[in-house]
């Protein structure tokens, strides 16, 4: 992420350009909102603002000093009161307005903001999660999006009060009296330079502490998702005090916030009740003698309340600086979300297919992107023809789940390519190519949801029947069947009820639903006890009947039955046998040694 030197800078080239790129973002997707939240906006202010209007002519009219006709209409003091009234009926109605697309703008911008950022990462490619903490993104998705979001209404209406209301406030003072109104906007000035500078220094704190209360959250997160490490070391008093440390270090950064945000609330106050003072003073001393009673208060009267409301839009500058500040700041750590590029290439003209019918491994050489100096994979092709069954097999950190991920594609080859019916997977649909494909792996992906929403993530249109007709297959019926809520018991996070036996299965009851062309089982029974495996193992061998099936495994069981089987040699050896089993384990080489020394289970 960004550096706290770049973040706490509120006048940044280029932070404001990438606000500017997320306020014309958020124009462009919903226009009609904007335009009508502008418009109500302009007309709210002038409302409120011309009642200063209203009042300054009331007390001529009643002073005797004026103020009594207007387009050409005799105006007694009776019909201002009733213009008045109509003003504040009308402003009524446009703040209810103002307010009412004001909140369904923001929230518009909001999912926008959040649906923008969510499609980033489920684009970028895995090397991303690798890196990053994805607790701490989901943090930021959540907090930042309705930052930005409710930081750009806030700012945005106050601003365009603060600013109609000045022009107008000054017109009617110059009209009132130029120099009294001088010196007015003098002192005004002054006194918003230095609440400038209390503001500068209260943002720089917020973004400190907003910074580390979401790694704290992040933080927490990741605990709680490790529960059963702490619960099973006996941990759970120092992660209290843990806690509790990281907690009173966030509480004195909100202490000194708190400070500077009583400060700047008190001289805002300071400042609304000093300035209609002190001008009522420059009336009193510099007219006093030479103006009556009548005209002086004729002069006072008007022009604490035009200041009365001019202070009332000062109230809002440290509103306006602080929400465009967490607007702003919010923008900047999301962008550097939805700016992630993937490191995969995409055409934009992809090949759709209808059928696997062969795939190829062409001079393949592969690096993961986050570790670019270790060579994982050296130059390596191999066939593989439909209906056949193929293991790969090796020590640990041989290559074998690469060779899983690069047909999946969850990354490109570092050099040569991935051949699917003699077409570069980089050019094929990847969704119309996934959608024949089916994928076990050693650690199953469980949703929070239903059994029947876990099951059917296979395939979205199928019917209930259809799903239990899967779970059936994969003897997971029987046990849904004792659940509370049967097929519609919600699993925990990462299906916290089921063994891994049992997720498993649920896994394979999708593929028996997908009826993939292809299957791909990656370790998929080596976390499970001997005696589950076989369970499992037995379930995953009708599954395999009738399709291409490519394992990736270790264990005795799970690769006899293939028709060939590929070995793996270490440091990157590439492939070094391809044969039966009952080829390799009689035949000198790299299989046998591991036959022979116990490690194919």
């Amino acid at each position: 992420m960004q550096k706290i030197e770049e973040r706490i800078k509120f006048f940044s080239k280029d932070k404001f350009k990438k606000y500017g790129a997320l306020l014309k973002g958020a124009i462009k997707a919903h226009p009609a909102l904007f335009w009508s939240f502008l418009w109500l906006s302009i007309i709210d202010t002038l409302l409120f603002s011309g009642m200063s209007l209203i009042i300054s002519n009331l007390i001529k009219n009643i002073t005797n000093e004026g103020g009594s006709n207007i387009f050409g209409l005799n105006m007694h003091w009776y019909s201002w009161v009733a213009v008045g009234s109509i003003m504040i009926f009308l402003y009524a109605c446009i703040e209810f307005l103002l307010n009412y697309v004001g909140g369904i703008w923001t929230r518009k911008i909001e999912i926008w903001v959040r649906v923008k950022c969510l499609k980033a990462l489920v684009d970028v490619d895995l090397s991303f999660y690798s890196k990053h903490q994805i607790g701490n993104y989901m943090t930021k998705i959540i907090g930042d999006s309705q930052g930005a979001a409710d930081g750009l209404n806030e700012w945005f209406t106050n601003l365009n009060y603060v600013i109609i209301m000045f022009v107008t406030i000054n017109i009617i003072m110059f009209s009132l009296d130029p120099f009294i109104a001088g010196i007015a906007v003098g002192i005004f000035i002054l006194l918003f330079v230095i609440s400038l500078i209390v503001f500068f220094a209260y943002q720089k704190a917020l973004i400190i502490s907003l910074d580390y209360k979401q790694n704290l959250d992040a933080d927490n997160t990741d605990r709680l998702m490790n529960i059963r490490l702490i619960k099973s070391s006996g941990t759970e008093l120092s992660e209290i005090d843990r806690i509790k440390g990281y907690n009173e270090q966030y509480g004195k950064k909100i202490n000194k916030i708190v400070w500077l945000e009583t400060l700047l609330i008190i001289f805002a106050n300071f400042f609304g009740w000093i300035l209609p003072g002190v001008i009522t003073i420059c009336i009193i001393a510099l007219y006093n003698g030479t103006h009556t009673l009548e005209q002086i208060s004729a002069l006072v009267i008007p022009f604490v309340s035009t200041l009365s409301i001019l202070t009332g839009a000062m109230f809002l500058m440290p509103m306006i600086l602080r929400s465009l500040s967490r607007s702003m700041n919010c923008n900047w750590r999301l962008n550097y979300i939805y700016t992630q590029k993937s490191l995969l290439d995409y055409v934009s003209d992809p090949i759709k297919i209808d059928k696997i019918d062969t795939i190829e491994i062409k001079d393949l050489e592969f690096i993961y992107p986050e570790s670019p100096n270790k060579l994982i994979l050296p130059v390596t092709s191999f066939k593989f023809e439909k209906g056949k069954s193929y293991a790969f097999v090796g020590e640990t950190g041989s290559g074998k789940s690469t060779i899983a991920k690069v047909l999946l594609r969850f990354y490109d080859p570092s050099k040569g390519q991935v051949l699917v019916n003699g077409i570069d997977l980089k050019n094929i649909d990847l969704q119309s190519y996934l959608d024949k494909i089916g994928y076990v792996e050693q650690e199953p992906q469980i949703l929070y949801g239903t059994v029947m929403d876990n099951i059917r993530y296979a395939k979205f249109d199928a019917t209930d029947d259809e799903v239990i007709e899967a779970a059936k297959k994969a003897r997971l019926h029987d046990f849904i069947l004792t659940l509370s809520d049967k097929y519609d018991t919600i699993l925990g996070e990462r299906g916290f009820i089921f063994s891994g036996g049992q997720k498993q299965r649920l896994v394979i009851a999708r593929m028996f639903l997908k009826n993939p062309e292809l299957l791909i089982l990656d370790e998929a029974t080596s976390a499970l006890d001997n005696i589950v495996e076989k369970e499992v193992q037995a379930q995953l061998d009708k599954l395999v009947i009738g399709r291409t099936t490519i394992v990736i495994a270790h264990r005795l069981s799970t690769i006899k039955k293939c028709d060939q089987i590929i070995v793996l040699g270490g440091n990157a050896g590439g492939i070094v046998q391809v044969g039966t089993f009952d080829e390799l384990k009689v035949k000198e080489g790299h299989f046998s040694k591991l036959y022979n020394a116990g490690l194919m289970g």
